[in-house]
């Protein structure tokens, strides 16, 4: 599995409520917390209208050890509940990835609340059923909000079905770079020669740092031989950070022919353009080292 693209320490990134958002980050510490003891699904159920955050965690995390038991009473709990709640049915869900799920949360997707909306899109791309590509393909094309615009594509990228990757290539086009981002971050993890060239002209003509940034990082991880020279132009970008990662990335190919641009940002850069391109340069001498 590839490596999550991460988003330079200045870069802005999109946004949401922060409610929503530290909902969204306990989901994702549930399937790592270790529980004791998993009761009935409709006391779990239950649970997630507490006003205890450590007991709807708790409960969460039940429900997703329960798996498909807990897919039906969840979907009538989707379906029922308060804005709240459905966010976090829609979560739990995904988590769960049951396709059994598919028509709540098309209809969660469609949602009056745009925070229930963005978890449905987010949770119809681990369904692991190929007809959902071309739902999540509309909304990235046409959703009105660009941060939904952006979850679709992260959906994308999650389904692992490199049909969407015309589409994704598409959205790079697209006028939100938060949404440009997520593509990029798709592409990279439906890697093929038409998301390569894609991601390379991304890397060398989007005008948002963040975007850049996370185009170097995919370039690098797939060791993108024909990404080479704009890597090597990248090393004079305007921000700092993708500066650097270009240089990791150069390193990455393996390639002796980016030496000299490498030594040239060691002796005229401070700061992590300048640790950077040390790092390359030492990946690229222990290389060589070993093939002698």
């Amino acid at each position: 599995m590839w490596a999550v693209l991460a988003s330079p320490p200045e870069a802005p990134l999109a946004g949401r409520s922060r409610r929503a958002a530290m909902i969204l980050r306990g989901i994702g510490v549930l399937v790592v917390v270790a529980g004791c003891g998993t009761r009935d699904v409709g006391s779990a159920i239950g649970d997630l209208s507490s006003p205890d955050h450590e007991v709807r965690l708790q409960a969460g995390y039940e429900l997703i050890r329960h798996g498909s038991v807990a897919v039906e009473p969840l979907i009538d709990f989707a379906t029922t509940g308060p804005d709240s709640l459905r966010y976090i049915s829609a979560q739990i869900l995904g988590r769960i990835g049951d396709r059994r799920a598919r028509v709540t949360l098309k209809k969660l997707a469609e949602d009056r609340n745009e925070h229930v909306r963005r978890a449905a899109l987010l949770a119809l791309g681990n369904m692991a059923d190929p007809g959902i590509v071309d739902y999540l393909v509309a909304a990235l094309l046409e959703d009105a909000l660009p941060d939904l615009r952006a979850a679709a594509a992260q959906s994308l990228g999650a389904s692992d079905d490199t049909l969407a990757v015309p589409a994704l290539v598409y959205a790079l086009q697209d006028t939100a770079s938060s949404v440009r981002k997520q593509a990029v971050i798709a592409l990279h993890r439906l890697w093929t020669q038409q998301a390569e060239g894609a991601v390379t002209r991304a890397l060398t003509e989007d005008r948002v740092e963040v975007v850049r940034f996370v185009a170097a990082q995919a370039l690098g991880q797939h060791r993108a031989v024909a990404a080479r020279e704009p890597l090597q132009t990248a090393l004079r970008d305007t921000s700092v950070w993708v500066r650097a990662e270009a240089a990791r990335s150069l390193g990455m190919l393996g390639d002796a022919a980016v030496i000299e641009d490498l030594t040239l940002v060691l002796e005229r850069r401070e700061g992590p353009d300048c640790d950077a391109a040390r790092e390359a340069l030492q990946m690229l001498t222990s290389a060589n080292d070993g093939d002698s």
